[in-house]
């Protein structure tokens, strides 16, 4: 617990003491002291104002609705969570959450809003980003199929269950210490595309694919 003395979010997640000359960062491990394990949390930054209403019908699914004054979530202007963008981008992230588990992809355990912020907890993974693998060397051939092929299987798992996956880059692919790869940012993404007045959650449907022992859509 000593390594989890800062700020504490949702009554809940106890982050680490941040390096005194930086900010917090936007991702961090946490520790959740209901269930006494380690989590990652990732944060998502509020526009200042959020306008909720004024989005455009025809840019991404959400109806456009009459004008309302602009929103603030800074002080004197409410929970953030109350506002109806912050409420569908939460909505957005926890229907991305839902999608089943897989091996190829994380779990996330909770979404909510505090602090001018969106607030993404999922499983502590652990792993390496991309990012930081290629910073060191480049991938031999053999590996960077082997990356490409666990990434493809994650994304046919999500594109199964009608997702689209907007947010991959070298950080959200994540590379495991057992040599497996990760794929993140589902939620984050969601969230975002929400905020930006686009509708990400695919209907729902009435006869979900079949699936392997692993949770991958069988083959036709």
């Amino acid at each position: 617990m000593e390594d989890y003395a800062g700020r504490i979010l949702a009554g809940r997640y106890r982050l680490p003491l941040p390096p005194s000359d930086e900010y917090e960062p936007a991702e961090t491990r946490a520790f959740d002291t209901r269930s006494g394990q380690e989590v990652l949390v990732r944060q998502v930054p509020l526009p200042e104002i959020v306008d909720a209403e004024l989005v455009d019908g025809e840019a991404g699914g959400y109806a456009a609705q009459a004008p309302r004054p602009p929103h603030r979530s800074g002080p004197g202007g409410g929970p953030a969570g109350e506002l109806p963008a912050v409420r569908r981008a939460i909505a957005a992230a926890q229907a991305a959450a839902s999608v089943p588990d897989h091996p190829r992809l994380d779990q996330v355990f909770d979404v909510f809003a505090e602090g001018g912020s969106l607030w993404i907890v999922s499983e502590l993974v652990p792993a390496r980003p991309l990012a930081a693998l290629l910073a060191e060397e480049p991938l031999t051939p053999y590996r960077a199929a082997e990356v490409a092929s666990d990434v493809l299987t994650a994304l046919r798992v999500l594109h199964a269950h009608g997702w689209t996956h907007r947010n991959i880059t070298v950080r959200t692919v994540l590379i495991c210490d057992d040599g497996r790869v990760v794929l993140t940012g589902l939620a984050a993404g969601a969230a975002e595309d929400a905020l930006c007045g686009y509708d990400p959650v695919p209907p729902e449907d009435d006869d979900p694919p079949a699936e392997d022992a692993w949770g991958t859509p069988a083959s036709p």
